[in-house]
């Protein structure tokens, strides 16, 4: 039977298939589409002003039940140019439908609701839209979005084409047919993060995939395809392959009908050391599910350390790089101690062993502490967390004391961003390059652990604002999720999307969103960093999606969601 939030995504995606509006649209009130908890701070943005009051109208009478001035000119938001007026409604707490307008004028929100499951539906779709990227296997869940198995050969190594290896299965990594453990690891790492952090709230049943029944949470069973994946990537010494994907891009095509062939590219010590990480997480989480493949993840975990430790420096020399003559996706890394100490940490809190503790003590310090966000290039805040995480008379006083301090400064400095940004999004004129969205994403993922951590409630607002962005508090108007919300992205560069031509594209993507860097046939979009974005199908710079933009995402709104009751460890991490 399909879940009941399916069945109103499909809806969902069938109306706004329907109603799409052309050309110009009218300004409107700029909120979260997908609605708000009861309990949050809401507010709005406008950017012209008709009139200086609001009401809030109830869709269920037709009849104002809140009023209210609009804010004073707030902030020139340098990143987009736009000068925004606050609308805060945030005494709104009764559950309903509604819409803000401003009196006397024709100027509406989109309808929204108030509700404690406003994030559910949200959160679902996004951890679903990975089966739509799983590779090697028929897709047919009984939804439009379905296909024939695909890319079932065997791969050829790229340096010796004579030999080959079965590595189907995994993911899809973004609007093409790669696949990449860089990517991978982050990806998965942040949705088992989600199933650490929180794992009442995801049971079997929640999701349509093959193996809903099986009394294992349908979340873990997604996240085990591309596991399995990932362990068909480890050589026998260990090392993992960094990548498979083809030499050029030669058009887009559905899954079943790529005729590209496939190659398998050498082994690198950043993709090994991220291997080592995920796989030592997971195996602590399906232990309490299948000890024997948990068994199998750990073995894997520590082979891949043996081949770190065998090979202190970085694999291959100045770390991975595409070979002359190869496009695409290259996930290059000159430098892979953060993959180490999170491999450290990882396998430090899953054993308990003190060879993996004594590498994080002698390392810790060495990569400067919190400087940036979580990204599959990135990833020494994973190895803080995972520490931080661990029973505090596990924990090592110094290096506990140094990552509440790091944390802080770093945390703090996010929010320094959103006071001053005019639309609170936390990204730097900088930061709008190719998966800024995926940027905002990774700093929420970061405030959260901010709150878990030090316990402020000025970080989850932090996050929360950056969730708020994502759904449609943003200057498009528009989410930058397919399927969710009144006015969701809808020409994702997505080839199955695109080429299955089933009306709507594959629900709970995340696009990359605005890129400065990105001009399609040298089209430039905006003189403002921040505005660089259209939602155009073809324009892969903007408007691509990726599992590793999703994943964050999934984090955060899984965080959000009331998806099971229970309470978030709020200041509690490390023994606070």
């Amino acid at each position: 039977m399909m879940p009941i939030w399916r069945i109103l995504i499909f809806l969902g995606s069938t109306f706004n298939l329907l109603t799409g509006q052309q050309g110009e649209r009218a300004e409107r009130i700029l909120l979260n589409q997908a609605g708000y908890r009861p309990g949050d701070r809401k507010i709005a943005f406008i950017r012209t002003v008709p009139g200086d009051e609001f009401e809030v109208m109830n869709l269920a009478t037709n009849k104002p039940i809140l009023n209210g001035k609009v804010g004073a000119l707030g902030i020139n938001d340098r990143n987009t140019g736009d000068s925004m007026h606050e609308i805060d409604f945030s005494s709104l707490k009764s559950p309903g439908r509604y819409q803000l307008r401003i009196r006397e004028t024709s100027m509406v929100s989109p309808e929204f609701v108030v509700a404690a499951d406003v994030y559910d539906v949200a959160t679902l779709a996004s951890i679903e839209s990975f089966y739509y990227q799983r590779c090697g296997t028929e897709m047919d869940n009984g939804t439009p979005w379905r296909h024939p198995p695909c890319h079932t050969a065997d791969a050829v190594f790229f340096d010796k084409p004579s030999e080959h290896m079965d590595v189907t299965g995994g993911w899809h990594d973004a609007g093409d047919y790669g696949k990449f453990v860089a990517t991978a690891a982050v990806s998965a790492a942040c949705l088992l993060s989600l199933h650490e952090l929180h794992p009442s709230k995801f049971v079997d049943g929640q999701l349509s995939i093959p193996e809903a029944g099986n009394r294992i949470p349908d979340l873990l069973d997604e996240v085990r395809w591309e596991l399995e994946w990932l362990l068909k990537m480890q050589r026998r010494d260990g090392g993992v392959h960094h990548k498979v994907s083809t030499k050029k891009w030669t058009g887009e095509y559905l899954p079943d009908r790529d005729p590209d062939q496939r190659y398998i590219f050498g082994v690198s010590s950043a993709a090994t050391g991220a291997f080592a990480a995920v796989m030592a997480q997971a195996a602590r989480i399906y232990d309490h599910f299948d000890p024997p493949f948990a068994q199998r993840l750990l073995r894997s975990s520590i082979h891949a350390w043996k081949f770190l430790e065998a090979n202190p420096s970085i694999v291959p020399s100045g770390g991975f790089r595409n070979p002359p003559g190869v496009e695409g996706g290259e996930y290059g890394d000159t430098k892979d101690e953060d993959e180490r100490l999170w491999g450290a940490a990882e396998l430090y809190r899953t054993t308990g062993s003190l060879e993996y503790h004594r590498y994080f003590l002698t390392r810790f310090k060495q990569l400067g502490g919190m400087t940036y966000t979580v990204s599959w290039q990135n990833v020494q805040n994973f190895a803080y967390y995972s520490y931080m995480m661990g029973p505090r008379e596990a924990l090592d006083n110094d290096a506990r004391a140094f990552i509440v301090a790091t944390l802080t400064r770093y945390a703090d400095r996010l929010l320094g961003r959103i006071e001053e940004n005019g639309y609170r999004h936390v990204l730097g004129a900088e930061e709008y390059y190719w998966g800024s969205n995926s940027v905002a994403l990774g700093y929420a993922l970061d405030l959260i652990q901010a709150f878990r951590i030090l316990g402020s409630a000025r970080y989850r607002e932090g996050a929360l604002d950056q969730l708020h962005y994502i759904l449609g508090r943003n200057p498009f108007d528009q989410t930058f999720i397919t399927g969710v919300g009144d006015r969701p992205v809808k020409h994702p560069y997505h080839q199955f999307s695109m080429m299955l031509r089933a009306g709507s594209p594959v629900p709970g993507l995340i696009v990359g969103g605005a890129n400065k860097n990105g001009r399609l046939r040298g089209k430039v979009l905006s003189g403002f960093p921040g505005k660089c974005y259209e939602d155009n199908g073809k324009n892969y710079y903007v408007n691509e999606v990726a599992i590793n933009y999703t994943a964050p995402f999934t984090y955060v709104a899984g965080f959000f969601s009331s998806l099971a009751e229970g309470k978030e460890r709020v200041g509690s991490i490390g023994g606070r």
